[in-house]
């Protein structure tokens, strides 16, 4: 059974069609969530190692400097769940 860690869940084929991790961090009333499929990562570890990550600077950033948590939450928002666009056909 896989350990329980905070702000990071495990999603398998037998709970979702999505197979990987997801990251969901909410502080000041703005919430960052992103996933990160296994087929991206070369695999479950990759993945999760990408998420730890993410989670790691999100939360250290924030604990660092906590005055200023609502304003990091918005740039780590930006930074790490901006959308991309798809080209539109001319």
């Amino acid at each position: 059974m896989v350990e329980k860690m905070k702000n990071i869940t495990r999603y398998t084929l037998e709970k979702t069609s999505f197979l990987g991790w997801r990251v969901c961090i909410s502080r000041k009333g703005i919430m960052i969530t992103k996933y990160f499929p296994d087929k991206l990562y070369d695999g479950e570890q990759g993945s999760l190692e990408a998420a730890i990550a993410m989670r790691d600077d999100i939360l250290g950033r924030v604990s660092a400097e906590p005055a200023n948590a609502k304003k990091i939450m918005q740039e780590m928002k930006s930074r790490y769940c901006a959308k991309k666009r798809k080209k539109r056909k001319s």
